[in-house]
């Protein structure tokens, strides 16, 4: 059991492939849908950069876990203070927690910080998810309601 649980401790130490501090990953122009990041930390703090644009104007959903992993009273997994902050591209502070949701935000550069502190015997890891929704465009909406009561009518003059 002992030699298991060190062969453990190697492999999950080698996994472990970023050193606590910073690092800068960028997701590109995110398309409509859900778009994944994960990430191995060192034991340590760090405050990782996620850097992405939006193409129009988009309702966005962030959020972000931690896995944590112990076996035989050992942590080998572990991140506290997980957290994670949206920002505009000149820095300003859209909301922070571990969901974030975020409605009209126009086309344009954007950027997470997930910030914590890794535990574990072999550092941390982190999960997250940035979701994006197009939202319509006024004219769009009011061809629908021109639409709508377009059948309306129509509907209404079958029934005489």
């Amino acid at each position: 059991m002992k030699k298991l649980l060190g062969s453990l401790a190697l492999a999950a130490g080698m996994v472990a492939s970023t050193g606590a501090g910073a690092a800068t990953y960028d997701l590109g122009t995110l398309p409509a849908g859900v778009t994944q990041f994960g990430v191995n930390q060192a034991s340590g703090s760090f405050s990782d950069t996620i850097d992405f644009t939006l193409s129009g104007l988009s309702i966005l959903s962030a959020g972000v876990g931690a896995l944590n992993f112990s076996l035989g009273g050992a942590t080998y997994k572990n991140i506290s203070n997980l957290d994670l902050t949206v920002y505009s591209s000149n820095g300003t502070d859209l909301g922070s927690g571990a969901d974030v949701t975020l409605k009209g935000l126009a086309a344009g550069s954007y950027y997470v910080i997930v910030s914590g502190q890794a535990t574990g015997l072999a550092g941390g890891e982190y999960g997250g998810a940035i979701s994006v929704s197009p939202v319509p465009e006024s004219s769009t909406l009011a061809m629908l309601l021109a639409g709508l009561g377009v059948m309306g009518y129509v509907v209404s003059r079958r029934k005489v």
